[in-house]
């Protein structure tokens, strides 16, 4: 019985969702504590889709999204459960040009949680993604801390809708 629960709490995550701006909180601030510019504010209320697969690794909780944005973002991340890195050329909240974060994964399927933790050279943080029971509404919340200017400590809430 405990195995189809959890495939249906993981079940509950797959599928595309788009981000509604409209119920965004403090994405700007967010956006601006990780050194984007000017454009913070038309980045925090422009389209932003992800689309959720179960990962190749048939593993219970861990998961590939695709993202894209009006930003002209166009990113496919596995999340393994557990720690593991994941490199980039360029990033819109960790910076240009080519680097790496680490990243540790976890999902709890009472709750409908995935969790990631992410060092940068920037600072910590943590994003939270919980779908709610009806599965068409996924909440995410971010939060972060720079490592260089401690009085940066920022939080941000975004609302995606199921396709």
């Amino acid at each position: 019985m405990g195995v189809l629960a959890s495939t249906s709490a993981a079940d509950a995550f797959v599928g595309s969702w788009v981000r509604d701006a409209t119920q965004n909180q403090h994405v700007t601030l967010y956006l601006i504590a990780h050194g984007v510019g000017r454009g913070a504010m038309d980045k925090a209320n422009m389209e932003y889709r992800q689309t959720w697969t179960r990962a190749p690794s048939g593993v219970e909780g861990e998961f590939t999204v695709h993202t894209t944005s009006g930003s002209g973002t166009n990113r496919v991340l596995t999340y393994p459960l557990g720690e593991f890195i994941e490199k980039y050329e360029s990033s819109t909240i960790f910076g240009d040009g080519p680097g790496e974060v680490k990243r540790c994964a976890t999902f709890d399927p009472a709750t409908r949680t995935h969790f990631v933790s992410t060092v940068s050279s920037l600072g910590d943080e943590t994003t939270t993604r919980v779908v709610d029971e009806d599965g068409k509404t996924m909440r995410c919340r971010r939060e972060f801390k720079r490592r260089d200017d401690p009085e940066v400590d920022v939080w941000c809430a975004e609302v995606f809708i199921k396709q």
